[in-house]
């Protein structure tokens, strides 16, 4: 925590990634984390710090297993997206983004995740949309990453419509 001329600011002492898990194109998996300052859980994609010795792809492995249950071994199925840049001005940040896709079997056999997640479930792409639109999705990087991947979905289903 650094305190600036009139806010203060976090900086991570390390890259950070965040996990977009896909089932078959149709579902999002979310942890509900618990969040005390936020005074509850909230949904949000898996995420964390790259420890040291570790690359930013194992490390989004770990998170995904960690805070899913999920295990994946093979670093190659994380498919990169772009970053984004959060508060530029005050919390100068560039996750690492990744997107796995997974099928419902590897969900359904997952492990036992950590105690920071209260639970773990998947919902379609429409109840993305509900859950975005009544609040219930309430932090800025995952409404951003979900925002995109939906938009995206919506753009790649109705590609024979011509966009103005």
């Amino acid at each position: 925590l650094l305190e600036k001329d009139d806010f203060h600011v976090v900086e991570y002492q390390s890259p950070q990634v965040i996990v977009l898990p896909v089932i078959e194109q149709e579902y999002v998996v979310m942890a509900k984390v618990r969040r005390q300052i936020l005074g509850g859980s909230v949904w949000e994609l898996p995420a964390g710090g790259v420890l040291e010795n570790e690359c930013p792809e194992e490390a989004a492995l770990r998170e995904l297993g960690e805070e899913t249950g999920i295990s994946i071994t093979e670093p190659s199925r994380l498919l990169p997206l772009d970053t984004l840049v959060v508060s530029p001005n005050r919390l100068p940040m560039f996750p690492l983004i990744y997107q796995i896709d997974l099928s419902h079997q590897e969900f359904e056999t997952r492990s036992d995740h950590d105690n920071e997640v209260e639970s773990v479930a998947f919902f379609s792409l429409d109840k993305v949309r509900e859950m975005i639109l009544s609040g219930e999705i309430i932090t800025s990087i995952t409404l951003a990453i979900l925002g995109r991947f939906l938009i995206g979905q919506q753009l790649s289903s109705s590609s024979s419509i011509p966009i103005p």
